[in-house]
C-alpha cells in the first residue's frame, strides 16, 4: 500500500513552506519557496512611484506560484505523487487580507486597479491604518461595545476592519469595486476548493479573531459599523 500523506502549507512574510507528514505524524519531506516579489514595500510591480510610509503589500500570484514550487519539491524529496496526498492544511500570516471580485479575482490583478496600492493584499505588517484603528477603538469605547473585552480592550492596527476602512477613506473606487473582502489564507483555500463567494469557507482564527467575529455574537453590529462609517466620512 502507498504511504498516505498530509500536506501542510505555511505562508509567511517572504516565503511558503511545504511539509509532508504521514498519518502517524512522521515527516517525509519539506521545502521552501520564496515569493518572487517578496514584500512590496517600496513601489508596486512595474512602477517607480514610491509607496506611502508604513505600507507592506504582497502579490497574490506569488502565493500560488510559490506554493506549487514548494509542493513539487517536497513531493520529489518524498518520492510521492499528488494521489498520495489525502488532505491539505493552510496557515497564513494574519491579518493579511485583500479585496476581490465575486469570482475570486484579486482587484490588484484587474487592469484598472493594478496601480492602486490599496487594491493589493495588505500584509500583516501593513501599518497604514492607524487613524482608522483609532476611530474604531474610540467609537467602540464610547458605545461600550462588549466585544472589546475579548481583545484586551483594544482593536489592533493590523486587523481586518481598520484595513477595510483605510481603503474606504483613501481609495473609495477600490472599496466600491470590492465584492468580497477576505483573509489571504481563506483566499488561498478558495482557490483550492472553488465554489461561490457566498459559501466560501472562512477560518475562525483569521477571519474570526482578526475580523472581530465570535461564535456567540457574530460580527460587530450594523449600528456600530454605521457609527464608525459616519465617523470616517466626517473626519477632516
Amino acid at each position: 500500500m502507498p504511504t498516505r500523506l498530509a500536506l501542510g502549507l505555511d505562508f509567511g512574510t517572504e516565503s511558503v513552506r511545504a511539509l509532508l507528514v504521514d498519518l502517524r505524524g512522521r515527516e517525509h519531506a519539506s521545502a521552501v519557496a520564496y515569493y518572487p516579489h517578496g514584500q512590496i514595500i517600496d513601489a508596486l510591480p512595474g512602477s517607480k512611484k514610491p509607496l506611502p510610509p508604513h505600507y507592506a503589500l504582497q502579490h497574490p500570484q506569488d502565493w500560488l506560484d510559490s506554493a506549487a514550487k514548494a509542493t513539487r519539491a517536497a513531493l520529489r524529496t518524498a518520492r510521492a505523487g499528488a494521489t498520495d496526498v489525502l488532505g491539505i492544511g493552510v496557515d497564513f500570516t494574519s491579518c493579511t487580507m485583500l479585496p476581490a471580485l465575486r469570482d475570486g479575482t484579486p482587484l490588484c490583478l484587474v487592469e484598472r486597479f493594478a496601480h492602486e496600492p490599496l487594491a493589493w493584499p495588505k500584509l500583516w505588517k501593513h501599518h497604514g491604518a492607524q487613524a482608522q484603528t483609532d476611530r474604531i477603538n474610540q467609537v467602540a469605547r464610547e458605545r461600550g461595545e462588549k466585544f472589546l473585552t475579548r481583545y484586551g480592550g483594544t482593536i489592533g492596527l493590523e486587523w481586518f476592519f481598520p484595513k477595510m476602512l483605510e481603503t474606504l477613506e483613501h481609495a473609495p473606487r477600490v472599496f466600491q469595486a470590492a465584492e468580497v473582502w477576505l483573509e489571504a489564507g481563506d483566499w488561498f483555500v478558495w482557490q483550492l476548493v472553488g465554489g461561490d463567494a457566498a459559501s466560501l469557507p472562512r477560518s475562525t482564527c483569521q477571519a474570526g479573531y482578526k475580523g472581530m467575529w465570535s461564535a456567540d455574537d457574530g460580527y460587530p453590529s450594523e449600528d456600530f459599523l454605521r457609527a464608525v462609517f459616519l465617523c470616517v466620512v466626517r473626519a477632516p
